[in-house]
């Protein structure tokens, strides 16, 4: 069996700075996203997980029906930003994206009757009031959910899957407090700016505390009727995260413990040389202050320009039971410069 996550990048740069009625920003042409989304395809062809968890997919039920089409199986997809919608039409035109699962091969759906109160398709995590959908939706800022199937393999019984795309902002990871105090010891940050820097930085921690936190609520409902559980997608986070530290807390193994993929980035910048270069010609606006010191910015791209792992696959029951044979980053490109499927990696894990 083969289980794989994988943010395939939407492309879009942020709300345009007119207002909420223009479309969002986007790094690329059509044709170039195109480009990209048929490398998607091809390579996840190539990898045949038989569980794929995917984040960013915009717009959702398009990309479902694409992956169907392209690799088999059933597709359960949930949007979780959209904007403001009422039978598809509003703005931003072009956001609707959000979280699938696809499940073919050797598994198969696997929700019975009893679950239906037990175990939510999706649920928010985070975020506005409101509701995330295609067709209507109506919400003012980033919402965060998490996508939940059951399923059933012939290898490791009935497994409790969970996709999930955490809360975007940086908490105080070891680099970046490295980088502020670099430009501390210039004489280009202030001791007080820092410190109320900090409070942001606190506060993107908590909101995922939370979330994760949420995840795991759905989870102990429902774990005892399942050999297993496998929870991955974009964390938005390191290994020294309280977010993933709770993970493991709760019992769950990072299965990039047993392949190549412990040490492997997942947003390489350096690497995926071609995917990043857009980005910075397009620009990105960082959700965080600069209380009027440019410095603040230069700090933001110099950490954002760091390689590291943010995307897992953790897991708990029979998953862990039988470790996997290896797990693999897949995505990569050959050459420095070649246009590969999306600004992140993918993680995959295969048992024999």
């Amino acid at each position: 069996m083969r289980i794989a996550t994988f943010n395939v990048w939407h492309g879009l740069a942020g709300r345009d700075p007119r207002g909420p009625m223009f479309p969002f920003r986007e790094f690329e042409t059509r044709e170039r996203r195109d480009d990209r989304w048929r490398l998607t395809l091809r390579l996840l062809n190539e990898a045949s997980p038989d569980i794929i968890l995917l984040q960013e997919l915009n717009p959702v039920s398009k990309r479902g029906f694409d992956l169907t089409q392209a690799l088999g199986g059933t597709f359960q997809g949930c949007v979780d930003q959209s904007g403001f919608k009422v039978f598809s039409r509003g703005f931003p035109h072009n956001l609707a994206t959000g979280l699938g699962i696809v499940i073919r091969g050797d598994a198969r759906p696997a929700r019975l009757r009893e679950d239906a109160f037990e175990i939510p398709l999706h649920t928010k995590l985070s975020g506005s009031f409101g509701v995330s959908g295609e067709e209507f939706s109506f919400h003012l800022s980033e919402q965060r959910h998490a996508l939940f199937s059951s399923i059933h393999t012939e290898t490791h019984g009935r497994l409790l899957v969970v996709n999930t795309h955490l809360h975007h902002g940086f908490e105080r990871f070891p680099d970046l407090l490295r980088l502020l105090a670099e430009k501390e010891t210039e004489g280009k940050i202030t001791r007080t700016e820092i410190a109320r820097l900090e409070e942001f930085l606190d506060r993107a921690r908590d909101r995922r505390l939370s979330e994760v936190d949420r995840i795991l609520e759905v989870i102990a409902n429902v774990e005892g009727s399942h050999d297993g559980v496998v929870l991955g997608g974009d964390f938005n986070s390191l290994e020294t995260s309280a977010a993933y530290r709770l993970l493991v807390l709760s019992g769950f193994k990072d299965l990039a413990e047993f392949g190549e993929a412990r040490n492997a980035p997942t947003w390489d910048p350096i690497i995926n040389f071609e995917n990043h270069k857009t980005q910075r010609e397009v620009g990105f606006s960082f959700p965080l202050p600069t209380f009027g010191n440019d410095s603040f910015t230069d700090v933001y791209r110099g950490f954002d320009s760091l390689p590291r792992r943010i995307d897992f696959l953790m897991a708990k029951g029979s998953l862990v039971d039988d470790r996997p044979s290896a797990v693999e980053i897949i995505g990569a490109p050959k050459e420095r410069g070649d246009l590969v499927a999306s600004d992140h990696f993918g993680v995959l894990a295969k048992w024999k």
